[in-house]
């Protein structure tokens, strides 16, 4: 009996050995599985990207420095024009950018320069609205437009022009850039339908296009406090004015 005792005594323990490892094992993974929050008081960083559980990119906050490039169609192109500017860009459920907050302002020789821009992009395309601040000096003006894109997704020609860009030679390579530029106008042109803003002439104004881009109702206010609407034809021309008298 006393064997039999020390051999279920050593089983009996051997299990317990083996049921508290494997409940520690699944104790550590639930824990790590579980939602991770973390609270700081204040943190330095140079970018931040906010990803789905796939990884998929959402938003991204950065200096201008690491400022993403333009993703469109899961790809990223650089090709943005102009200064990398400090901010923010949004990108949707595909994980191409759909829209962002840029801002920067500097002094300079002539005084000093300031821009920021809130826009929010067409799907498979680029701007459909954009909310502006330009400053020069003094020279300063603010507009939101409403625009109409093309439905053709930019991706194809986002192709073209950066296989484009990687021709070595120069020449080549600028003619191919311009002649994609033109087969590429439809697709990548922007067309204002509404536009609402405040000229570096002080006055303010409410535009309604065509779907031409054509101007053709205009409400105005001008620096010194005269309003005027106007209508006018294809060609620009004002048909009608009111006051009639200016």
């Amino acid at each position: 009996m006393n064997a039999l005792a020390n051999r279920e005594l050593v089983l009996l323990r051997i299990y317990a050995g083996a049921a508290t490892v494997l409940l520690a094992v699944f104790s550590l993974g639930a824990f790590r599985q579980q939602p991770r929050h973390e609270r700081f008081g204040e943190i330095d960083v140079e970018r931040i990207n906010v990803i789905e559980p796939d990884g998929t990119i959402r938003l991204a906050i950065s200096n201008k420095a690491r400022f993403p490039d333009p993703v469109v169609g899961g790809k990223s192109y650089p090709l943005r024009s102009g200064a990398k500017r400090a901010g923010m860009i949004f990108f949707n459920d595909e994980g191409n950018e759909n829209g962002g907050l840029v801002y920067a302002g500097q002094k300079t020789a002539a005084g000093y320069g300031a821009v920021a821009s809130l826009t929010f992009d067409q799907f498979d395309q680029d701007e459909a609205i954009a909310l502006g601040y330009n400053d020069a000096s003094g020279r300063r003006s603010t507009n939101l437009t409403f625009a109409e894109r093309s439905n053709r997704p930019i991706q194809p020609c986002a192709d073209s022009v950066f296989r484009a860009m990687q021709i070595p030679d120069t020449t080549e390579r600028n003619r191919s850039v311009s002649r994609l530029r033109v087969v590429c106008a439809a697709d990548l042109a922007s067309t204002p339908r509404l536009s609402l803003g405040m000229s570096t002439a002080k006055a303010s104004s409410v535009v309604l296009s065509d779907r031409a881009g054509r101007p053709r109702l205009r409400l105005l206010v001008d620096s010194l406090g005269a309003p005027r609407i106007e209508l006018l034809d294809a060609t620009g021309k004002v048909m009608s004015r009111l006051p009639a008298g200016d």
